[in-house]
């Protein structure tokens, strides 16, 4: 007989969410794992003692951790979903009859609540997973990723100039004035490298459209573009992942212009600073090349951590010969040619910091290897840089296995949890504006990212135990049946 579905609802229902939630479903686990009730004494100081009752705060974070686990960005569309998901009720502590907090209320109280305060639930899920063995701490991969603003092109609009017309030549002057410190007396050969020194950093200080123009949407945000990207409003996040489970020690927004290199050394402060407390100690790192700087490399070697970060290559734009044909002199203090000549020290560059080294100009004009060495400039000259021997003790480590190692370990890492993040967990866009709103999201991300890990890790550890121990009371329960089923053969064979 055909069957049909007919649905007549009830007047009194006798259920509750407990009977309605499986016993497995992530969130009632979530439910029990993670106590957020220590955020009420952080968020005590930011309510009056009269009014109207706000949202409760530990029902605020869990909205944001259920949005990020479902991979949604919108607050209207996160209380849409919660609404009508019967584990998200649970998860909250809502029943079916009660209505969630308007999404407005999402909002403000997201503007509300102080950045420490997101910090220390990720400080609290990095501390669990320490406590299930998952940190190891010895090596950190860092890696940086862009991620959409809420702003578009259309609203970029050019700055308004805060100096006066005066004022403005003068710091554009003081900006874009030789800093070389000129060492050879002869005036002619110093105007020559003047102008060669001016016309290098015209064209390697350009001014980028960031500093002309911003957005009046959003302010923080940068123009920014990578290889595969469309061009647009960015921040950029940047992850310090511990290498043995991929758990996310340290996240960090920045502006989208500011370099990568810049960014190094206060995230690996950042992350240093959490792992001491644990009783850890970051003993090696691997980072991109877009990380690498004479100065993040001299830091590291005085705190012990061996930096594996590839160097960027340097840019010969004088001929075919490249720094690397020219032998330095240490002792005496200059280069030598292949040709022979000797290219003495000229002078430093301040904001480069590097040392410059200057052929003679008659000697470049009668070597036979002009044309391959400097073909459009009077002579050679070459730029080494103050941190030569720290560059030089990279490029040893870079050789050895433990490098492609890490270079391995950075791939499957870093960029596995930004595509993790940007796939499953809504880092592909920030739907808030500011670099403060920017980052209280990163560290819920990366907090769900370290939940999945330890939650995972947990669960798998309890299916163990609970195999082992069925094992057991198999083993247990077949010595039993066995001695029994002898001794009634012992009876029967008497009988």
């Amino acid at each position: 007989m055909l069957g049909k579905k007919k649905f007549q609802p009830k007047l009194i229902y006798n259920l509750t969410l407990d009977d309605l939630v499986p016993v497995d479903n992530l969130y009632r686990r979530l439910e029990k794992f993670l106590d957020l009730r220590f955020v009420y004494k952080e968020c005590e100081k930011l309510y009056g003692t009269t009014g109207k009752p706000s949202i409760d705060p530990v029902v605020f974070f869990k909205l944001e951790l259920y949005g990020y686990f479902e991979n949604i960005i919108s607050d209207r569309e996160l209380i849409r979903k919660a609404s009508d998901s019967l584990s998200a009720r649970y998860l909250l502590g809502y029943d079916i009859d009660e209505q969630l907090p308007w999404h407005s209320t999402i909002s403000r109280t997201r503007a509300l609540m102080s950045k420490e305060t997101f910090e220390s639930i990720f400080t609290k899920v990095l501390e669990m997973c320490y406590q299930e063995g998952l940190i190891e701490g010895k090596h950190q991969s860092i890696d940086s990723t862009l991620v959409k603003a809420n702003a578009s092109l259309d609203s970029i609009e050019r700055k308004h100039p805060k100096l006066t017309v005066t004022e403005y030549i003068e710091k554009t002057y003081e900006q874009n004035k030789d800093e070389v410190d000129a060492q050879i007396p002869e005036e002619k050969q110093k105007s020559e490298l003047t102008v060669e020194i001016a016309k290098e950093k015209s064209q390697s200080k350009s001014t980028g459209s960031n500093q002309d123009y911003e957005s009046k949407t959003d302010p923080d945000s940068r123009m920014a573009s990578k290889p595969g990207k469309p061009n647009g409003l960015y921040y950029s996040t940047h992850y310090s992942a511990d290498s043995r489970n991929r758990i996310i020690t340290d996240v960090l927004t920045t502006y989208a212009d500011t370099v990568d290199s810049k960014a190094l050394l206060e995230v690996y402060d950042r992350a240093e600073n959490r792992l001491r407390q644990f009783g850890l100690t970051i003993e090696e790192l691997s980072a991109d090349k877009g990380y690498c700087s004479g100065i993040n490399l001299r830091v590291l070697e005085q705190q012990g951590v061996r930096a594996y970060i590839p160097s960027k290559k340097q840019v010969n734009n004088n001929g075919e010969f490249t720094y690397k044909e020219f032998r330095y002199e240490e002792e005496e203090n200059y280069y030598v040619c292949p040709d022979g000549k000797q290219l003495h020290f000229y002078g430093v560059d301040k904001e480069k910091q590097t040392r410059r080294y200057l052929a003679k100009k008659k000697d470049c004009q009668q070597c036979p290897l002009k044309h391959k060495c400097c073909p459009e400039s009077a002579r050679r000259y070459l730029n080494r840089t103050i941190y030569y021997k720290e560059y030089e003790r990279l490029e040893q480590r870079l050789r050895t296995p433990r490098a492609r190692q890490a270079y391995i370990i950075r791939k499957t890492v870093s960029e596995g949890l930004f595509a993790e993040a940007k796939l499953y967990h809504g880092l592909r866009k920030f739907m808030t504006r500011g670099i403060d709103k920017a980052q209280k999201r990163s560290y819920m991300i990366a907090s769900v990212q370290n939940l999945k890990k330890v939650m995972g890790y947990i669960k798998k550890k309890i299916n163990k135990a609970a195999k082992i121990a069925i094992k057991i009371i198999d083993n247990i329960f077949y010595e039993n049946s066995f001695k029994c089923s002898q001794t009634e053969i012992v009876i029967v064979t008497n009988n």
